[in-house]
């Protein structure tokens, strides 16, 4: 996911070559602090091939973090901030899928299809940290509400990581983002919910009584308050003008997506 209001060429100048190299380099660098967390970053694609145009081609990845779904947010704020070191006066155009060790070896919620296994495996090349490739699980999905959770899940995770970027660069980028994670979040909530029973709920909201009595031991607090800012517009307001509260809004809303994630794959 790049920059939605960016044109390379038009508003932005071209990264070159060089410019392509010293951000993988400064990525990866920075990511060293991490050793310990066993973060993995993959690449793959035209970059990887050689094939790529400087200046308009994507720079493709995985960013594996070792946990059980749920992403400990201070280690994903903290990779947010390298990506924004990293990108300085480069202006590379990521596309990078942020994504857990469970999720991606239990396949149900993995957004790449059955079609990346070789590909990943052909092409993939790591540039840091362990390679999970022969632990990925790769799945056709068989509910309809499960391909929109796995890019609704995908779109919150990497929307967040690029928001150090984006809050320095390029705020209404940052604004857009964080409001389709709320738009994504409680659009989640109901479709876990359909996803179990196969009853369609009409408002994003109506999953909070019913998430209690199923999952009691999910903190539905983050969802209350998404609710009480798509009712309380100057509420909404104020928030866009204060990005340390925004963005704890946003991490507390993907922790809550991530944790609904897992509950499900624990129990079934």
């Amino acid at each position: 996911l790049f920059l939605i209001y960016m044109i390379l060429g038009y508003d932005e100048k071209r990264p070159t070559e060089k410019n392509y190299h010293i951000f993988v380099e400064n990525l990866v660098d920075g990511l060293k602090k991490y050793n310990n967390e066993e973060i993995s970053l993959m690449l793959y694609g035209s970059y990887v091939r050689g094939d790529y145009v400087a200046g308009r081609s994507d720079i493709d990845a995985v960013l594996v973090f070792p946990y059980d779904v749920l992403i400990d947010k201070n280690v994903f704020l903290e990779v947010s901030k390298i990506i924004k070191y990293a990108q300085q006066e480069n202006n590379i155009p990521f596309q990078v899928t942020p994504t857990d060790l469970r999720t991606m070896k239990d396949g149900r919620f993995n957004s790449f299809d059955p079609n990346f296994k070789q590909y990943f495996n052909n092409e993939g090349k790591i540039f840091f940290g362990s390679d999970y490739r022969d632990q990925f699980t790769y799945c056709l999905s068989n509910h309809s509400d499960q391909n929109a959770l796995r890019f609704n899940l995908r779109k919150s995770r990497s929307g967040l990581l690029f928001s150090e970027h984006d809050k320095y660069n390029y705020y209404k980028t940052f604004l857009e983002r964080f409001n389709k994670t709320l738009d994504a979040v409680s659009r989640g909530s109901k479709q876990i919910l359909t996803m179990m029973d196969g009853k369609l709920r009409k408002n994003r909201f109506s999953a909070l009584e019913e998430l209690s009595e199923i999952f009691p031991e999910v903190n539905l607090e983050p969802l209350r308050k998404i609710k009480i800012l798509y009712h309380n517009l100057e509420e909404l307001d104020k928030i866009y003008r204060n990005s340390k509260d925004l963005i704890k809004i946003w991490g507390d809303s993907v922790s809550f997506f991530e944790s609904l994630i897992k509950l499900y794959i624990d129990r079934f």
